[in-house]
């Protein structure tokens, strides 16, 4: 990932443990852009709903040179599926806001960003079932595994990102358009940071879906000459 804005980092942030685990959602703030805006959760608690979904960011959206040496194969896919986590519960605090004021909110948009939410979930299990232990992955000779887990982790951060922005499409009208929250300039530079990691991560599935292709097409090709020896 070479995305050239930095996305803060929660200081609740935990480090990613080598099996898989769904850590809770991280808190926070960041100077600049603007009073915060906070909206009350199920505890009544205030949300800075827009510093969550940008320090979402900041658990995946991490430059390759910053990634730590001793990341595992699958390290970096558990970050994205943390953050999709966290972002679920970001859009969970928006969902029942609108819930609780019918009046004031589009119930089908809630519907429809509900409706993203489980998509994006569907998908980041079944991309975290298609992999191997890391132990497998390291062990096999073979580019195969690796090239699983690279696929994998981009896929990840295409459905994170997307959900992102989709949360941020969400909270526009009611939130930045109308200026209850006043960090206009703040939403659009991280919305746009997310559309570049977003666009990155695409560019890079082109050629995996190329390679997919080819591999998948060699494979029916040696089928073949395998059934007629």
């Amino acid at each position: 990932m070479t995305n050239v804005r930095q996305f803060p980092k929660s200081p609740q942030n935990k480090s990613v443990k080598s099996h898989r685990k769904h850590p809770g959602p991280v808190g926070g703030g960041l100077a600049g852009g603007g009073p915060a805006f906070h909206l009350p959760d199920f505890n009544g608690d205030p949300v800075d709903v827009l510093m969550m979904v940008i320090q979402a960011g900041g658990m995946y959206l991490i430059p390759t040179t910053d990634r730590p040496v001793d990341d595992l194969p699958t390290t970096h896919l558990l970050r994205t599926m943390d953050a999709l986590n966290a972002l679920t519960d970001v859009a969970n605090v928006l969902i029942y806001h609108a819930m609780r004021h019918p009046a004031d909110y589009s119930q089908e948009d809630a519907d429809a960003l509900i409706g993203k939410g489980k998509q994006a979930q569907k998908v980041m299990r079944k991309l975290d079932e298609m992999l191997p232990p890391d132990d497998f992955i390291m062990t096999m000779d073979s580019y195969g595994p690796d090239l699983m887990a690279e696929y994998a982790t981009n896929a990840a951060m295409i459905v994170a990102s997307t959900f992102a922005m989709d949360i941020m499409a969400y909270y526009y009208e009611p939130f930045i358009r109308t200026g209850k929250d006043q960090r206009k300039a703040m939403f659009r530079d991280f919305q746009s940071a997310y559309r570049e990691a977003r666009d990155e991560c695409l560019s890079r599935s082109e050629g995996h879906e190329f390679l997919i292709k080819e591999l998948a097409s060699a494979n029916r090709a040696l089928q073949k000459v395998l059934k007629e020896s």
